[in-house]
């Protein structure tokens, strides 16, 4: 099976270290089963991101074929302005696909976020288990379910509001952190966007191409009970980290 993973990035200096030694470790465990790609694009970021991704992209090169963007185009650091944030992160989403080797090529493309914590192994379950879009689901650093804008499990919601799941759940789109596609209905011309096409209204760019899919007829989508992680943020979330890890619940 041939695998693209796919990272974008943006001013994430202080998770590259981590994301990198766990995309080494996941690495170890799909290299010699599967033919593995790795696409990495990143835009406009002025904390070290560049230096950094430059470096690692060239540790992963040993590993499989890795391209590495890493570009100025002028765009903001959007937060709040949903819509063009969205349509943002929808183009680099698009550019990581199209500057890796011929899309007809893979088999399934992965993205993986930069700022989550996650089992290789665990991953790995996500990448080869079988339907047309495959997560797990993240929690923050106090164990709430963290993805909620992006997972819904009808049509008519706009947040998940299920609690964490404990099965495999089918629902009408999801993300969360690592989050497997099947390539063919790239192949076919699906992309992200930042316009649902159903409501014709701004959205989630990871739900929008979960709306694309189906109207392409790839609709087995699913979460898995995975648990992809974010790190701690605010002081909250991070005296609470702090405590579980003094008692090993982390």
């Amino acid at each position: 099976m041939k695998l693209l993973l796919c990272t974008i990035s943006r001013n994430n200096a202080k998770r590259l270290k981590t994301w990198y030694k766990q995309l080494s470790a996941l690495l170890e465990l799909l290299n010699g089963v599967h033919d593995v790609e790795v696409s990495i694009y990143e835009n406009d970021s002025t904390d070290g991101t560049k230096k950094r991704l430059e470096k690692y992209a060239k540790l992963l090169s040993m590993k499989c074929k890795t391209t590495c963007t890493t570009t100025n185009l002028g765009t903001q650091h959007l937060v709040g302005k949903e819509g063009a944030r969205v349509k943002n992160i929808a183009k680099a989403r698009n550019a990581a696909i199209e500057q890796a080797s011929q899309i007809h090529e893979f088999d399934k493309i992965v993205f993986i976020e930069t700022d989550v914590l996650y089992n290789p192994q665990d991953a790995v379950e996500i990448i080869l288990h079988q339907g047309d879009i495959i997560s797990g689901y993240t929690t923050n650093a106090l164990g709430q379910f963290y993805d909620a804008w992006a997972t819904r499990k009808t049509s008519d919601e706009t947040w998940w509001e299920h609690g964490i799941p404990t099965e495999k759940t089918q629902v009408w789109s999801t993300f969360n952190g690592v989050c497997t596609y099947t390539a063919k209905a790239f192949q076919e011309g699906a992309r992200f966007d930042g316009v649902n096409p159903r409501t014709e209204k701004t959205d989630c760019d990871t739900t929008v191409i979960c709306e694309v899919f189906r109207t392409m007829g790839y609709d087995n989508i699913a979460m898995l009970p995975i648990n992809i992680r974010h790190p701690p943020t605010s002081l909250r979330e991070r005296l609470f980290y702090l405590k579980q890890r003094l008692l090993g619940r982390v």
